[in-house]
């Protein structure tokens, strides 16, 4: 995109968030209205290829036709530089993305999605319009709580039903989709009925009734039969016979008539879909892994429960105590205290009351550790809730305060700077260091926190009674002064995430009105880190056990009642990616490469940055608390009866489909 459309664009009502399509008539972005924050899908239409009488066409078309399934044009956008309809966003991409994934959609989703379409069509042939390209790309999905609805778009070659035929329009479109007499130019309703019949056969077996070049395509389509795998139920095999009559006469004469034959469908095959699918009433993967016997590199036994795991490399090369950077000599002294000059590695352990620290001179995937490891802990007078591992130290957040641990903290033998010891002692092979924690903050009420990870700043949002958001403060960590003070309206916010050094996502519930507690979705407030609104996004689902994810603008989050599915959210532009997945995870770990999740019976599964599962194999049963060290190195921590185990796994040694 060049230069100068960036800039037109910028005196507009709208600013571009991203591409995220490309159509054949022209690029279609996501924008935000500057002053509502409302994302819009921008569309613009190339003059050469969509010239200005195709361009009202369409506009007149999108603005006649108002539908829940149909996308809503709401402006039109000039410029110097380019025309832009301004029409309604839907996240969840087009159908085509969703069914071109390695993903089995529940047929129970497959027919609904049909009956809205369906549901368009009826209210535009209503209107005396023909959509004349009914696919896949053409059909967009926003997400439900409950799965998906579909909305047509892409009106650029639609006719009037009155429309005079033998124009140069007449035979465009897509050949795979396009019913017999549409070859030759010809087009009525049950064309689009044909469309949707194809589409109803691809959703269903995964493929399409007719396939090959245009010319074998036309040929298939007027001459070739149908022929219907058995693994489609005979109810919907009616359906689809139906609307792939080779004779328009023969098919199905209104989408009202194709949607009631589809939900009668629906009705009689749910006994059947409740007990083929049984684990997920959404998605699942199209193949199944084969799981990976369990493997190991080592073994410890674990004191306590264990319920966060960090895994870091040499910190303590920054710090500071009491607002004050360390000289340069204690830099020096607690690199050679920490066994510079080898890989040494930590890991952090945080139990109900205590943080504790593992070194590992020789880094934790060795398989001889160099020398005998302690477990020094440090305890709190507070339960913790999170740890946070910066350059500058531990932070730990407590129901009601936010504790500093320096590095040294966690190295018996040596000075503390600016901290008391109280009294050491050694039990059961846990050294335990009682010190006086440097508390950051404090607060009356319970209250959410995010600290940048070059603990450079802090953000909290303290909580009332009934969760209702006060403030959003930003604090600079060194100084520990305010930066920045926000009010949020929203009230029932539950989460805070920085997505980066320099921005913060506040994350919230959105309630039905009428009862103030079911929880109907989400939305997500973005701040820089002096407290700036960058953008309000709405989210259609409610949200559960946000982490952050393998891109910098990437978050992963479960869905409340849906135990195998995973939502993977491109913050910006929007993407929504609905993951099938063949475990119910408890806990789940974002690494360069991708994902690892863990079941409660240990099974682990691995997937790349965009959702596809690449491994799975047998873990431990019973994890609290997973970690991933890279690129290849897994920590798991176990409990169960009151003991447990930290297993350290090397996935290179597992036959898994990762590149390292």
């Amino acid at each position: 995109m060049s230069n100068l459309l960036v800039k037109e664009l910028k005196r507009s009502k709208y600013r571009l968030l991203g591409l995220v399509g490309q159509g054949q008539f022209g690029r279609v972005y996501c924008a935000s209205h500057r002053k509502t924050g409302r994302l819009f899908a921008l569309k613009e239409l190339d003059k050469e290829q969509f010239p200005t009488h195709k361009f009202l066409r369409e506009l007149r078309f999108l603005l006649s036709l108002q539908h829940p399934n149909i996308v809503t044009c709401h402006a039109l956008e000039h410029t110097r530089t380019g025309r832009y309809l301004v029409l309604d966003y839907c996240e969840g991409g087009t159908l085509r993305s969703l069914m071109d994934e390695d993903v089995r959609l529940h047929p129970a989703q497959c027919l609904k999605l049909v009956t809205d379409i369906l549901a368009g069509l009826s209210h535009a042939h209503a209107k005396g319009i023909i959509h004349c390209d009914i696919k896949p790309e053409n059909i967009l999905l926003t997400l439900q709580p409950e799965g998906w609805t579909a909305r047509i778009s892409d009106f650029g070659i639609a006719r009037l039903s009155q429309e005079i035929t033998t124009d140069r329009m007449g035979n465009t479109g897509s050949p795979a989709y396009m019913a017999p007499e549409r070859f030759y130019g010809q087009h009525s309703q049950s064309s689009d009925l044909y469309a949707v019949g194809v589409l109803l056969f691809e959703l269903l077996a995964g493929y399409r009734p007719f396939s090959g070049i245009p010319s074998e395509l036309m040929s298939a389509h007027m001459n070739s039969p149908v022929k219907i795998p058995d693994s489609i139920p005979v109810v919907l095999q009616t359906v689809i016979l139906a609307a792939l009559q080779k004779l328009p006469a023969r098919r199905f004469q209104s989408a009202s008539e194709m949607m009631v034959a589809v939900q009668s469908s629906i009705k009689a095959l749910r006994g059947e879909f409740e007990t083929t699918w049984t684990h997920s009433k959404l998605i699942q993967p199209a193949f199944s892994l084969t799981a990976t016997p369990f493997k190991f590199l080592r073994e410890e036994f674990l004191q306590a429960d264990v319920y966060q795991l960090i895994s870091s490399k040499n910190q303590g090369n920054k710090g500071f105590s009491g607002g004050k950077e360390q000289s340069a000599s204690d830099i020096e002294a607690s690199l050679l205290a920490s066994g510079s000059g080898r890989q040494n590695e930590q890991v952090y352990q945080v139990f109900k009351s205590r943080v504790g620290c593992q070194n590992y001179p020789d880094g934790i995937l060795a398989e001889k550790p160099f020398g005998e490891r302690e477990l020094v802990t440090v305890r709190l007078p507070e339960t913790l809730q999170k740890l946070v591992v910066c350059p500058q130290g531990c932070f730990t957040i407590a129901q009601r305060s936010i504790y500093r641990l320096p590095f040294e903290l966690f190295k018996p033998g040596i000075a503390q700077h600016g901290q008391k010891r109280l009294q050491q002692g050694s039990e059961g092979g846990i050294v335990t260091q009682h010190m006086v924690p440097q508390l950051i903050a404090e607060f009356s009420s319970d209250f959410v926190a995010a600290i940048d990870p070059q603990g450079h700043w802090l953000t909290t949002v303290a909580l009332s009674s009934g969760s209702a958001a006060r403030s959003l403060r930003v604090w600079h960590l060194s100084k520990m002064q305010p930066v920045a003070s926000v009010p949020s309206p929203f009230i029932h916010l539950f989460e805070l995430l920085a997505l980066d050094s320099r921005h913060i996502a506040a994350f919230s519930h959105t309630v039905a009105p009428q009862s103030n507690v079911c929880i109907t979705g989400t939305v997500v407030e973005i701040f820089t880190r002096r407290g700036t609104p960058v953008g309000c996004l709405n989210l259609p689902i409610p949200l559960r056990q946000i982490t952050k994810g393998a891109g910098s603008h990437t978050i992963v989050a479960m869905e409340p009642g849906h135990p195998n599915s995973m939502l993977l959210i491109d913050l910006k532009p929007l993407r929504i990616s609905r993951i099938g997945l063949e475990i119910s995870p408890v806990l789940t770990a974002a690494t360069a490469w991708g994902y690892v999740l863990i079941s409660a019976d240990g099974e682990v599964l691995l997937l790349d940055k965009y959702g596809q599962a690449i491994g799975r194999m047998e873990g431990p049963p019973n994890p609290t608390a997973l970690s991933v060290i890279d690129p290849h190195g897994l920590l798991i921590a176990t409990w169960r009866n009151q003991s447990g185990s930290l297993y350290t796994i090397d996935l290179r040694q597992l036959e898994l489909d990762v590149l390292f």
